[in-house]
This record gives C-alpha cells, sequence and structure tokens, in this order.
C-alpha cells in the first residue's frame, strides 16, 4: 500500500467520522425532549430535585431542545396550573381519620396529577416533543395514554425513582433504573434489557459545593458548638421515611447536647410527628422547611446525617450527603448499597435500639477523614452530571430508534 494511499484512506475516514458528528449534532439540535414533574416548584422531594438536575444537565452539556414544565414557579421551567398537593383544602380533605397515612397521601398526590394533565397536553401539543420524561406513575401513565391521541407522536421515558412493581412500568416505551436493584427485578419480571437503561440520578457537584457556605448555620438556629447536630433530609411522615422512630431513636439517647435538625416538608401525618417530638425531645428538635439551595449548608454544618428509611428507589439526598462529607447513617437497601457501597455507613435500621447505639458509636469515634473523603470521591464519580449526561444522551438516542409500545403492541 503506497503513502497516497494511506493518506487518501485517511481522509476518507476523517471525512466520514466528521460527517456522523455533524449528523449526530443536527439530529440532537431538532431532537425535542420534555421533562415533566407535577410537583416541582412546589415541593423538595428527591422527584422535584432530580428531574430540575436532568433540566439543568441536558441545558448544560447536550445540544437537544430541551423543555422543563413544572406544577409551580421554577426557574426556565413553563409552570402549569393544577391544583396542588399542599393546597389548604386538599390538605383538609386528606386529614381526614378515616384514611390511612399512605392513602391520604396519595389522594393529594393524585389529585395534583389530574389537574396537571389538562394544561400539560396543551403544552405537548405546542412543543409536539420526540421524548417525554418522567418520574411520577400515575401522570407518566396518564401521558403514555395521551400519546395515542392523534398529533401526539413523542415516546415515554418513565425513570424508576420509587419502589414500585414492575408490572407497573413495563407498557413505557423505555425505562431508566435508577440502581441494580431496580434493573435486576424488572429483568426478573421479564422486561427486557434492551428496554432500560441503569443511570441514578446526577448532580453538579461543583455547584452544591458552593451552596455550603453559609458558616452561621449552627448560630443561626441556637445549636451550640459543642452540641451533636443530627440532620435529616426527608418528608415528615411515618410510612415511609420513618421519622418517628427517627425522633423515638434519638429520644432514647437522653443526652441535651444532641440536636435534631429535620429539614423536609409536611405531609399528612405531620402533626403527629411534631407532637412526638415535642413529647420526646422537646426543644432539641428543629423542624426546617427551606429553599434548596440553603439545605447544603445545614447538611455541612452537621456531625451526622441520618436517612431511617427501610427502602428507597436511590435516594438523593445520600448522594449529596457523601459529597458534602458529612458522616451518614442509612439502612442497606438496595438504594444505599448502589449509592454508598461501603457498610461502614449502614446500619439495620429495621430494629429498635439499632440506630441509637450506632449515633452512640459515631459519637465516640468519629469516622476519620480519609474515609469520609473516599466515600466523596466515590460518589462524585458515579453521580457527576458531567460523566451521566453522555449515558443519558445514549438513552434517549436507543429511544427514539426503537419501537413505540402501541406499535409493538400490534405485532
Amino acid at each position: 500500500m503506497t503513502p497516497l494511499t494511506l493518506v487518501a484512506g485517511a481522509i476518507s475516514l476523517m471525512d466520514n467520522y466528521l460527517q456522523s458528528v455533524m449528523y449526530s449534532i443536527e439530529n440532537h439540535l431538532n431532537t425535542k425532549i420534555v421533562l415533566v414533574s407535577s410537583g416541582l416548584g412546589n415541593v423538595e422531594r428527591g422527584f422535584e430535585v432530580s428531574c430540575a438536575r436532568w433540566f439543568q444537565a441536558l441545558k448544560n452539556h447536550t445540544d437537544f431542545d430541551v423543555y422543563l414544565l413544572a406544577g409551580g414557579k421554577y426557574p426556565d421551567a413553563v409552570s402549569i396550573a393544577n391544583i396542588k398537593r399542599n393546597n389548604f383544602f386538599l390538605k383538609k380533605l386528606s386529614e381526614l381519620p378515616i384514611l390511612p397515612e399512605k392513602m391520604r397521601w396519595e389522594l393529594t398526590y393524585g389529585v395534583e396529577q389530574i389537574s396537571f394533565l389538562p394544561g400539560l397536553l396543551a403544552e405537548l401539543s405546542r412543543i409536539n416533543p420526540d421524548i417525554v420524561w418522567v418520574k411520577d406513575v400515575p401522570l407518566a401513565h396518564l401521558i403514555m395514554a395521551a400519546a395515542n391521541l392523534p398529533n401526539f407522536h413523542y415516546k415515554v421515558i418513565f425513570a424508576n425513582g420509587g419502589i414500585f412493581n414492575p408490572q407497573n412500568y413495563k407498557c413505557f416505551d423505555h425505562i431508566q433504573q435508577l440502581n441494580f436493584g431496580g434493573y435486576e427485578k424488572a429483568l426478573e419480571a421479564g422486561i427486557s434489557g434492551t428496554k432500560m437503561d441503569l443511570i441514578p440520578n446526577c448532580i453538579d457537584a461543583e455547584e452544591l459545593w458552593s451552596q455550603c457556605s453559609d458558616t452561621g448555620v449552627r448560630q443561626k438556629y441556637g445549636i451550640a458548638s459543642d452540641d451533636y447536630m443530627i440532620v435529616c433530609c426527608a418528608a415528615w411522615n411515618r410510612y415511609h421515611k420513618r421519622i418517628d422512630y427517627l425522633i423515638e431513636e434519638v429520644a432514647k439517647l437522653n443526652d441535651p447536647k444532641i440536636k435534631l435538625v429535620l429539614c423536609g416538608v409536611e405531609e399528612s401525618d405531620t402533626p403527629y410527628l411534631k407532637a412526638l417530638g415535642q413529647k420526646l425531645l422537646q426543644d432539641r428538635v428543629l423542624w426546617l422547611t427551606l429553599p434548596a439551595k440553603q439545605v447544603p449548608s445545614v447538611v455541612a454544618s452537621a456531625d451526622l446525617f441520618i436517612l431511617p428509611s427501610l427502602d428507597e428507589g436511590l435516594g438523593n439526598v445520600l448522594i449529596e450527603a457523601a459529597i458534602i462529607g458529612t458522616p451518614i447513617i442509612c439502612h442497606p437497601h438496595s438504594g444505599a448499597k448502589f449509592i454508598i457501597e461501603d457498610s461502614q455507613w449502614m446500619r439495620d435500621l429495621s430494629a429498635n435500639g439499632s440506630l441509637a447505639s450506632r449515633i452512640v458509636q459515631m459519637k465516640e469515634e468519629p469516622p476519620s477523614r480519609n474515609a469520609i473523603d473516599v466515600l466523596r470521591q466515590r460518589v462524585y464519580e458515579k453521580f457527576s452530571d458531567k460523566n451521566l449526561v453522555q449515558d443519558f444522551t445514549r438513552m434517549i438516542e436507543k429511544t427514539l430508534t426503537s419501537p413505540t409500545q402501541k406499535s409493538a403492541a400490534i405485532h
């Protein structure tokens, strides 16, 4: 082979490569992605936070034409009218004692999503997207059903952020699993690996660190420098986040220097929890509902971060606490095993007294700076938005070229 032939071949390969790159860029520019969250702008759960983070990551690191549709006011989002889950009258209705606690929450959550739908469909008709990404199961099913309407041609990516039965989400065009547990459970239920991708929630670590700059948090909330400050970031409920268990375990220690800070939002059983906190901890428990950007400084100011839930689809707050560098106690559920990996930070929290004894151990023998830094670096590398957005892009491209579920059903 002559040098001239080699040069010609190299030029041809480079030309093909440039054409493929230009084709990819052109396709990305023409691809419309809509991310949907009925609660974004109204509440600060992991579902809403992760939706906003993916929107920002796609805006910052891809050429997709990306839209954010929210139920409340949020930067760069289209706000859609709805009956919000924290609406005064809806909350009063949900407090009916004849309803179990979980059903009360489902009532408010369901009304929000159903009332959100008409405005959402109007926006989808206007935007005419190629892909709709959503985490809320009831809303996802409504969006999937609407795809059969005339002039709607989008595909639905369902992000499995909860602890859902695979039968409840197998119908979607594509599924984003957030951890190995959810992925394996879906495979066992017969969902093909070709219609799933394992991509956890992403985080902009640099932005998170920049939000930890408030060094006056303890003074602001009356927590002395020699107090042992425990923080938990979770919705104030019993049925999932087990805030009652956390309060009872801290109370077992009977130590006036241990202070519990609960960052979260009210739910139907919050009045019971506040009464319990007042009874067992009195002024040693603090309830804070803060803007999302103020929460990292609270976590950074704490001596210990605890998430007492026994199961999580992932657990954004664990990612944040690890990257901030606050020592952690959590249950070894699938989300924690995927995020934390190291059993040093996990303890079986299903038994009475288990958490209390672990708090004592952590207080008397704090983890080393090296152990905290190792966890921080590992979690940062795994959940960095700059890394994960590449996987997200491949998932979108795969979904665009796969058969739609309704056409697959016909065959």
